[in-house]
């Protein structure tokens, strides 16, 4: 993302589906990021990290206010060498302007706009199972992304705010390479009994694409009375997507949106609150959708509560999965067939479709959107500076879209198509326990999911009951000690899962990340100099691609790193 973590007041992390508050595709979970204005914080934040392998970050956040307006700039530049094993090394780039005017008493001006540029080297090494002729290619991925926010606020009342906003965001990613296919065509040829063979031959292949988002939305808060408070809103959005290797006839897919939102707070006594939302939205091509979400809390003291809900969401299929369109057509392979020999080699290249016409994915206009039906209880209860949370919780999923062999005799090889899978339960138990005094903070957190689904689990494919772990938890200390020092760390446990694309099962891990840090004060000035260490103990994978090797390509490596920081009030 184009922010530095100054630009960050704090991340909402929100579990579970809530389209009916944050939008088209808010199925399995929220992840909120709220942003600073550029009247709060230091004056000025420098901030620069050095560390192993090869981690090297800065970043800066300057700003400034001119009368009503106020203004901040923030820039930062990262980057580290990646797996050990692997051509991964990448490095980002970003910057923001972040500008706050105020018109008068009620009316307010917010702009933003950023840009990041980055590299991220990706291919896999020769003798990888599948991927003995390196045709997936050591090459270097270019993004480029701009965005631009304003928004217009007012504030008719302390209880009515009204605003309306539009923001432009366009991704551009460059990733093309040479590939030598000649092993490929040479054992086809084997295949087929024909006595030739083909050089060297190297053929471009790019996946060169353009995202463009432009969205403009209306949103109003308002109480209508003492005891119903009401939030609603309107969006529309155009999507669009250019690649002519996604899209090979068009050479480019997009679609619109609408929505209309609303949601209640009703709260007739002391005892009782109740929420009611729902979000209507229509996709082009698509039948109008309902999301609606309904819960109630019931307070048993000023510091106890259970509650309780039923949600449902909608996740449309993307671009690439409905109208996807990927083709390989090189006439190189027809010339260097017919150079084998004038008279076999047209025929040869007749028989491979005019040179090697490979479709390796395809859409399906007529999927339909997945769904997302969910069932919650809950308990929140406050013990002195202690705080317990428990979250109990029936999820099922619906038309979820999955991979399947796609098969037209009209091309030399397929690839994937997308079709409508099984139905998926999810049931979970989770807590959270957290105290807060004293300077210490001590969190507890842990998750035991379970899934289930009527899905026939074929040998050496991914079945659903493994994908998510059974269990996993962490444990996490804060605490700021005199003279300034402050020490935190955090102890992880993940049990044993096999994810889907591509991964084989991952072992059980436990893994710590701790850090201490001294700040130190000149005048208007505050230093800090921290030391982190992560991923301490046993080396351990969180994807495992090693194709049945035992051969471990993905070992998270202990990284120790140094930051020193100024900040100028």
């Amino acid at each position: 993302l184009p922010l530095t973590m100054d630009e960050i007041e704090r991340i909402e992390v929100v579990r579970g589906s809530n389209a009916a508050t944050y939008g088209s595709n808010a199925v399995a979970g929220v992840v909120n990021i709220v942003t600073r204005t550029s009247n709060d914080g230091p004056a000025a934040t420098v901030s620069v990290t050095g560390g192993s392998p090869e981690l090297a970050d800065a970043s800066a956040r300057f700003r400034r206010s001119f009368g009503p307006l106020s203004i901040a700039l923030n820039a930062r530049t990262g980057g580290d060498a990646g797996f050990a094993h692997r051509y991964d090394s990448s490095r980002l780039n970003a910057s923001t302007l972040r500008a706050d005017l105020a018109l008068d008493s009620s009316d307010e001006i917010n702009f933003m706009a950023g840009q990041s540029s980055g590299t991220r080297s990706v291919g896999y090494p020769l003798g990888v199972p599948g991927n003995l002729d390196n045709g997936n290619g050591f090459r270097s991925i270019r993004t480029d992304n701009w965005f631009a926010h304003v928004r217009f606020r007012r504030l008719v009342a302390t209880d009515n705010e009204w605003s309306i906003g539009f923001y432009q965001n366009e991704d551009q990613g460059r990733e093309a390479w040479a590939a030598d296919v000649a092993p490929v065509i040479n054992q086809e040829l084997a295949d087929l009994g024909i006595p030739f063979s083909v050089g060297p031959l190297s053929v471009p292949i790019d996946y060169n694409r353009t995202a463009t988002r432009r969205n403009l939305d209306f949103q109003h808060l308002f109480s209508a009375g003492t005891e119903v408070r009401v939030a609603w809103g309107a969006e529309l959005r155009h999507e669009e997507l250019k690649s002519q290797r996604m899209f090979y006839d068009t050479g480019r897919a997009s679609t619109n949106l609408f929505r209309v939102s609303a949601n209640v707070e009703w709260k007739p006594s002391d005892l009782w609150t109740f929420n009611v939302g729902n979000m209507v939205e229509s996709f082009r091509g698509y039948a109008t959708k309902a999301s609606p979400r309904v819960f109630a809390t019931y307070h048993v003291t000023r510091e106890h509560a259970v509650r309780g809900g039923f949600s449902r969401a909608y996740r449309q299929p993307s671009l690439i999965e409905a109208q996807g369109d990927s083709r390989f057509i090189y006439p190189e392979i027809a010339a260097a067939l017919t150079a084998l020999d004038p008279v076999q080699g047209p025929l040869l290249a007749a028989g491979f479709k005019q040179g090697r016409a490979t479709r390796t994915f395809v859409g399906t206009p007529s999927l339909r959107p997945e769904r997302l039906d969910s069932l919650e209880l809950g308990y929140v209860g406050q013990f002195g500076r202690s705080s317990l949370e428990i979250r109990a919780f029936h999820e099922r999923y619906s038309q979820l879209v999955t991979e399947a062999r796609y098969v037209d005799a009209d091309y030399l090889n397929t690839g994937i198509t997308f079709v409508a899978g099984a139905d998926v339960d999810i049931d979970g138990f989770e807590y959270q326990y957290r105290y807060r005094g004293d300077g210490r903070e001590i969190w507890f957190s842990h998750a035991l999911p379970r899934i289930a689904s009527n899905a026939t689990c074929r040998p050496r494919r991914t079945c659903y009951e493994d994908t998510v772990p059974s269990s996993t938890w962490s444990l996490t200390w804060m605490e700021a000690l005199p003279q300034d020092w402050s020490v935190s760390a955090t102890l992880f446990g993940v049990n044993s899962a096999r994810w889907f694309n591509g991964s084989e099962r991952i072992d059980a891990y436990q893994t710590l990340d701790a850090r201490i840090a001294k700040k130190f004060r000149s005048g208007p000035t505050t230093w800090e100099a921290a030391l982190a260490v992560t991923d301490i103990g046993p080396r351990y994978e969180t994807f495992n691609d090693d194709q049945g090797t035992r051969t471990p390509f993905n070992r998270v490596a202990r990284q120790t790193m140094l930051t020193l920081r100024a900040s100028w009030f």
